[in-house]
């Protein structure tokens, strides 16, 4: 049973939405001063508070989840798209021009960018994202006068734009095996791990949501990951890490531990705790890795990984193997997780030369609406996120029926017609907290 309302509480409802683990007709939702959900109901209830928000003919969401962002990056959108003189045209040549536009970020330009990405985000439905945020101190590899400057820099712009913001701090430490940080790379740079620990030490104590993030196998020595992960034990800090994106990162990792980079992590006690890991695209898997990587958690980033030409994550392995799904914009390229989620679907119809590869006991789009949502929240240790229950907070996204896309369809069809054939543009209403963002 529910409290009697009082005056401070409000109510939304809309035509259609997904409320718990159910889809309902007329779905109502009411929140109280704090923006924490205090019930639900199918249909307005007799005795809902004085002021109720009808929102029309809109499906109701819960807030999307972009659990893998580098923000940074929107700054060469459109920027690596013609081919040079000599260039091999791979991820290895784009990340020479990404570094060169790195190079030249100084803290202004920094929040500009990351504001200016999170707008966009909030606009296309998404309340919470994981910042795998790498550009730590100036561009020489000297630190600033806050160690933090530039987290600082991408948690004000996140808090201006009113989206929540798990940051994952990198730790990167080399070029490869043996090889010293790239001149590009010294900003990313702490030095030690103890330098490193000690700005994720501050962050957290002033309250900030933060998670470890060891950039990958080629960046972070074997030393460093175990240390990592112990003091990610310690604190029950999530551990984010990129994974097997491209098959030149593989060969790397096996000429130098005669290992996989997901059993390396594995070794260094990264894959410990349960669900506490995040494979970033995990895309050129082995046998044993999708073992390993059972009850944890892959985040797909299907538009950055299909720009980069990376591969096709293999969706439908990592379910049977019970590996949770999220979703990431990464580049930032295209920031939509309806794209993301729809396009994860579509590789995998490409490669199977079939239909309707991810469904299962519920319907494909369902199943994505689930990874958009809570396998994000999962990846970033959110579980308060990425679900309308009573005693989460309403972070809520609405898709307008009559948005050009949706119109005039039945709506029993607009659910699969906005996430299989769709885009965020019928998001139109965004909530965080109770607060209505847009």
């Amino acid at each position: 049973m529910s409290e009697a309302p009082s005056d401070d509480r409000v109510g939304y409802l809309a035509a259609w939405g997904l409320l718990g683990d159910v889809w309902v007709e007329r779905p109502y939702v009411e929140v109280d001063g704090r923006g924490v959900i205090v019930r639900t109901a199918a249909g307005l209830p007799a005795d809902a508070p004085t002021v109720v928000h009808d929102l029309g003919r809109r499906l109701l969401y819960p807030g999307l989840v972009n659990a893998h962002s580098h923000a940074f990056q929107r700054a060469i959108r459109g920027g690596t798209q013609r081919r040079g003189e000599g260039d091999p045209s791979s991820f290895w040549s784009w990340r020479e021009a990404m570094y060169r536009v790195a190079s030249r970020l100084g803290p202004d330009e920094v929040y500009a960018v990351t504001r200016r990405c999170y707008a966009e985000m909030l606009r296309a439905g998404v309340t919470c994202v994981g910042e795998f945020h790498y550009l730590h101190h100036a561009p020489d590899g000297t630190p600033y006068a806050d160690p933090n400057e530039l987290s600082r820099q991408v948690l004000r712009a996140g808090a201006e734009v009113g989206i929540r913001v798990v940051l994952l701090e990198v730790y990167y430490a080399r070029a490869g095996a043996g090889r010293p940080p790239l001149a590009e790379q010294r900003r990313f740079c702490d030095g030690t791990v103890e330098r490193y620990l000690a700005r994720v030490d501050t962050l957290r104590g002033e309250g900030h949501a933060v998670g470890l993030a060891p950039h990958s196998v080629r960046a972070v020595p074997l030393a460093a990951l175990s240390e990592l992960a112990d003091y990610a034990r310690a604190h029950d800090l999530v551990i984010h890490a990129h994974v097997s994106e491209q098959g030149r990162e593989n060969e790397e990792c096996r000429a130098e531990h005669g290992r996989s980079p997901t059993e390396v992590f594995a070794e260094a006690g990264c894959l410990a705790r349960p669900g506490s890991f995040t494979a970033v695209h995990a895309i050129h898997l082995e046998d044993r890795d999708h073992d390993l990587l059972a009850g944890h958690n892959v985040c797909a980033c299907p538009t950055t990984e299909a720009d980069l030409g990376d591969g096709i994550i293999p969706a439908p392995r990592h379910r049977q193997h019970r590996t949770g799904l999220a979703l990431g914009s990464d580049s930032n390229a295209v920031i939509d997780l309806v794209q993301e989620a729809r396009l994860l679907e579509m590789h995998e119809r490409l490669r199977a030369q079939a239909r309707l590869c991810l469904a299962g006991p519920d319907p494909v789009a369902r199943t994505l609406l689930d990874i958009a949502t809570l396998g994000g929240a999962r990846a970033l240790g959110r579980p308060e996120l990425g679900r309308l229950a009573p005693g989460n907070p309403f972070d809520a996204c609405a898709a307008d029926l009559d948005h050009p896309h949706l119109a005039d369809l039945p709506d029993d069809q607009a659910h699969e017609a906005l996430w299989l054939s769709g885009t965020a543009a019928a998001i139109d209403r965004v909530f965080v907290g109770g607060v209505r963002r847009r």
